[in-house]
């Protein structure tokens, strides 16, 4: 979450010609409601069963993808394996403080933020999910440290990976 995920697959793809989507535009769209209603309405753990189908039909049905996904996705089912098998894998890890800043300024808009506790709480919940979904982001064929990484260098990175 506020990784800049969405910002970089939008401008790599302003670069290149491929097709750019965002998987939780896909969601929405597919499921007729924002993600935050979808989450309130059948929950987290059906909401990943959701997102697998989106991300695999997504997949399936485009060639020379760029692909944002949410900050969980790979953290369930097959989904970093699948992600892997079928593209390249790209985690975006800003420091903690810059994560903070964006949340902060979007946590109304997050279903897993403004649900579970109160804004003070944001740079610890930070810190757990990061500590929890690391393993998975860990399997990513590259990982970007940058704050806001410069897309024409991450291109030539993918291209000479």
């Amino acid at each position: 979450m506020g990784a800049g995920k969405t910002w970089m697959g939008q401008q790599i793809s302003l670069l290149t010609g491929y097709s750019h989507h965002d998987l939780d535009a896909c969601i929405e769209e597919a499921e007729g409601m924002d993600i935050s209603a979808l989450f309130k309405k059948i929950g987290e753990d059906q909401f990943r069963v959701v997102e697998q189908k989106c991300l695999h039909e997504l997949i399936a049905a485009n060639a020379n993808l760029l692909l944002s996904c949410g900050g969980g996705t790979p953290c369930f089912f097959d989904n970093i394996d699948f992600m892997k098998k079928n593209g390249t894998v790209i985690w975006l890890d800003p420091p903690i403080s810059v994560l903070f800043d964006r949340l902060k300024a979007a946590y109304q808009s997050r279903p897993l933020l403004n649900n579970n506790f109160e804004p003070k709480q944001l740079e610890e919940y930070i810190h757990l999910k990061l500590a929890e979904r690391t393993p998975f982001y860990k399997q990513a064929h590259f990982r970007i440290q940058d704050v806001k990484p410069d897309p024409l260098s991450l291109i030539k990175l993918i291209q000479h990976g």
